[in-house]
C-alpha cells in the first residue's frame, strides 16, 4: 500500500487525445535522457482517450508520441508534471514551460535529403545552399533564444532544442555537396584527380563540424543524431577520408552497408558514443529483417563489453527473431512450398500465367529487402483458410537478384510461405516493370489475379485489407 501511495504521489507525464479511446500509440521514452531508437515501443490509450506515464526520470530528456503518423515532443525535466493533448486542429500543452514545449511540437524537419538535393538541383553553388541552411536554422532556434532570455525555459531546454536543430542542419548542409563529393576522382594517377575539388570538399566537411560535431556526446539526446551520424559514417569516415587517403574500396556485398558501418564504431568514437552507436546498429539492424546471422555475435560481444548496458534488454526482441530465423532455415521445404518448373527459363508473364490454366491464383508481389512485403506476411495465418477453401492458388513472384537467391529460399522457410515460387529472371522482370510500373517506377509489395492463365486484376488489395480482398477473389470463382 505504502508503494502504490508514492506511485500514485508521482508527478504525470499524460498524452491525450480528444475523442478518442483503446487506440495505439508509439511512445519513446529516453534512456537516462538519451534519445535511442530500440527505446520505441507500442502503448494503447485509455477509454478517456490517456496514456499516462509516471515521470521517475533523474535526468531531463525528450519523450515522443507518434499518433496516427504524426509526431509529438515534451522535454521532460524530473519532479515535474506534463499534459499534451492533441484535437482535430490544435495541439494544447500544460506545463510551466508550456511556451517552449509548444515551440518544440512546431518544429518541422523533412527528409534533410529531399531538401538538400531539391536546393543542389536549383542551385549548384555550395556557398549559396550553405548560406539558406545557415539561415533556415537560425530562424528555428531564433524563437528558442528569446524564450530562454525571457526565463519561460531553461538553459537545459534551450541546449536541448538548440542542438536538435543544429544536427539536422548540419546533415542537411553535408548533403548539398553529395553529387559534387560522389563525382571525385581519388586516384593522383587519373587524369580526372582534380586536387582544388578535394580540397573544397574538405573545407565543407569542416563546416559541416563547425555546426555540429558528430562526436559530442550531447548529441545523444536529439532524435536528429542517428541520422546524421549515419550519413557521415557513410559519407565522411567511409567515403571521403579513406577515399583522399587511398584506401577507398567499393562496397560488393549487401550485407558489407551494415558491417562497414559496425567495424568504423571502434576506432572512431570514445564511450560513451560508442555504446550507444553499437546499440543502435544492432537494433537497425534487426528491424530491417535481414536476419544476418552476424547480428547475433555483435549482441553476444556487446552484452560482454557493457554487461549492466541500459540499452540490452531494449535489443532482445530483435536478437531472439533473428535466432529464430536461423534455426528455421535449418529445416526443409514444406510440402506446400513448390517452386514453378524451370522458373528461371521463364520470359514473360504470359508465359508465367500460362501455367496456371484452369485455376484462380493470387499472385503476390516481393522482395527479401522489401519491409512492406515481409509484414503483409502476417495476414496470411488467415488468408490460407479461404484461399484453400475456395480452391485458389498462391503465386509469390520474387523480384530479387541472383546473389540473394538463398536468402530468397531462406525466407520462404521462415514466413512459412505456401504456395508456388518463383523468382524472376532478367527477361520476366523487363516484363514485369512493364505490366506493373506507374510513373513513379515499380512499387511493391503489389499483388494481382490470374483466372485460367490470364490476368484479371493487376492491382489486388493486399492480405492486411482481408474484407475487400475476399470480395475481389470472390468475384472471379
Amino acid at each position: 500500500m505504502k508503494s502504490l501511495l508514492i506511485y500514485l504521489l508521482l508527478p504525470v507525464i499524460t498524452f491525450r487525445v480528444e475523442n478518442a479511446n483503446h487506440e495505439p500509440v508509439r511512445l519513446m521514452k529516453p534512456i537516462n535522457g538519451k534519445y535511442q531508437i530500440a527505446a520505441w515501443a507500442t502503448d494503447t490509450l485509455d477509454a478517456h482517450g490517456e496514456l499516462k506515464i509516471p515521470n521517475q526520470d533523474k535526468i531531463s530528456g525528450t519523450y515522443e508520441f507518434q499518433y496516427k503518423q504524426k509526431t509529438y515532443r515534451l522535454y521532460v525535466q524530473p519532479g515535474k508534471d506534463y499534459t499534451l493533448t492533441i484535437s482535430k486542429d490544435s495541439v494544447k500543452i500544460k506545463a510551466k514551460d508550456d511556451e517552449g514545449q509548444l515551440a518544440l511540437n512546431r518544429l518541422a524537419f523533412p527528409f534533410y535529403q529531399s531538401v538538400a538535393m531539391a536546393w543542389y538541383k536549383a542551385d549548384t553553388v555550395y556557398d549559396n545552399n550553405k548560406k539558406k541552411v545557415l539561415t533556415e536554422m537560425e530562424q528555428h532556434l531564433q524563437p528558442f533564444r528569446t524564450l530562454l532570455e525571457q526565463q519561460k525555459i531553461n538553459k537545459g531546454f534551450y541546449q536541448y532544442a538548440e542542438k536538435l536543430i543544429k544536427v539536422y542542419y548540419a546533415n542537411m548542409l553535408a548533403c548539398t555537396f553529395i553529387m559534387p563529393m560522389m563525382k571525385l576522382e581519388f586516384s593522383k594517377d587519373s587524369t580526372r584527380y582534380d586536387a582544388a575539388k578535394m580540397k573544397a570538399i574538405s573545407s565543407y566537411w569542416q563546416d559541416v563540424f563547425a555546426v555540429a560535431d558528430p562526436h559530442d556526446t550531447t548529441s545523444m539526446n536529439v532524435n536528429t543524431y542517428f541520422d546524421y551520424v549515419n550519413y557521415y559514417d557513410t559519407w565522411y569516415l567511409g567515403y571521403f577520408l579513406p577515399g583522399s587517403q587511398g584506401t577507398y574500396k567499393r562496397s560488393t556485398l549487401a550485407d558489407e552497408y551494415w558491417t562497414r558501418k559496425y567495424d568504423l564504431i571502434q576506432p572512431n568514437y570514445k564511450e560513451p558514443l560508442r555504446q550507444y552507436l553499437y546499440a543502435n546498429w544492432i537494433y537497425a539492424l534487426t528491424m530491417e529483417d535481414g536476419f544476418q546471422p552476424f547480428v547475433l555475435d555483435w549482441f553476444r560481444d556487446f552484452k560482454t563489453a557493457y554487461p549492466q548496458s541500459p540499452y540490452t534488454t531494449k535489443l532482445v526482441a530483435g536478437v531472439d527473431k533473428v535466432r529464430d530465423y536461423q534455426e528455421k532455415i535449418r529445416k526443409d521445404f514444406s510440402t506446400g512450398q513448390q517452386f514453378v518448373e524451370n522458373y528461371s527459363t521463364i520470359t514473360s508473364f504470359d508465359e508465367l500465367a500460362e501455367k496456371f490454366k484452369g485455376k484462380t491464383v493470387y499472385v503476390d508481389l516481393w522482395a527479401t529487402w522489401c519491409g512492406p512485403c515481409k509484414a503483409e506476411f502476417a495476414y496470411n495465418k488467415s488468408l490460407k483458410p479461404f484461399l484453400q477453401k475456395n480452391g485458389v492458388q498462391s503465386l509469390y513472384i520474387s523480384i530479387d537478384n541472383d546473389a540473394a537467391d538463398k536468402q530468397w529460399k531462406d525466407m520462404i522457410r521462415y514466413y512459412d510461405l505456401q504456395g508456388y515460387h518463383i523468382r524472376a529472371s532478367p527477361k520476366l522482370m523487363d516484363d514485369i516493370r512493364k505490366l506493373f510500373s506507374t510513373n513513379k517506377g515499380l512499387a511493391i509489395p503489389r499483388y494481382a489475379i490470374l483466372k485460367d492463365g490470364k490476368m484479371v486484376l493487376d492491382n489486388a488489395r493486399a492480405p492486411s485489407d482481408q474484407e475487400a480482398l475476399y470480395k475481389q477473389i470472390a468475384s472471379f470463382l
